[in-house]
């Protein structure tokens, strides 16, 4: 009796360690793995984190019209992201402080341009021009999508335009409407240096009217009669 219980408790024993020994190969494994898949990872991540040269952001499709809505100039650029279907730069200064940020649809050729202070803007359409024989492969822009840009006429019967003349004297500033639709209109107005001093947003189903400094916040939030 005490042979087949010393022979039992050893099958018992062997079989637990080679449990044990399979566990701990196992975690082996896993624990070999996962750095090399952190290391991946963070070397793709770091691939769009970089800064990229006053040539390289020349020769992107998106950089003149950037470049005509913010002045680059001192700026750092840096591609956050870059795949097959979207190209994301941001704008720092020289204290590494985001200041804008453009957003560049690949397949649709639309590009949207971000100023953290002032919002969205520009919102239109990038237009490629052909490849001329003798240059660079790289399309280049040849033109944008208009913004809507009502002339002065036109922007004394927008509904909205009395109550907001009241508050900003807008004969200082170059108004732009930047969206329209049946829900809302929104205008900025831009200083001689092309920068968004103001901004309007107007409810048309409320007549509710919000104009926002971009520096100071909200000056008025009322509805307009």
């Amino acid at each position: 009796m005490k042979k087949l219980f010393a022979t039992t408790l050893s099958a018992v024993l062997l079989t637990t360690g080679g449990f044990g020994a399979a566990n701990a190969l196992h975690t082996d494994k896993v624990e070999a793995a996962t750095p090399k898949y952190e290391s991946t990872y963070a070397n793709h991540d770091a691939r769009y984190q970089s800064s990229i040269t006053a040539n390289e952001l020349k020769q992107l499709p998106e950089y003149a019209t950037v470049a005509s809505k913010i002045n680059v100039n001192g700026l750092t650029a840096k591609v956050t992201e870059n795949n097959s279907n979207k190209r994301i730069i941001l704008f720092t200064d020289a204290r590494g402080q985001g200041k804008y940020k453009s957003i560049f649809v690949k397949k649709t050729n639309s590009l949207k341009v971000i100023d953290f202070r002032g919002g969205e803007i520009f919102f239109g359409t990038v237009k490629l021009a052909e490849a001329v024989p003798g240059t660079s492969t790289e399309s280049t822009p040849e033109a944008t999508k208009p913004e809507s840009k009502p002339v002065t006429d036109q922007n004394s019967t927008l509904a909205e335009y009395a109550k907001l003349s009241s508050v900003v004297n807008v004969k200082n500033f170059n108004m732009q409407v930047v969206e329209d639709n049946a829900s809302k209109r929104i205008i900025t107005l831009k200083d001689q240096n092309g920068r968004v001093q103001y901004k309007s947003i107007f409810m048309k189903r409320t007549n509710m009217l919000k104009v926002i400094n971009t520096r100071g916040g909200q000056v008025f939030y009322g509805s307009v009669k």
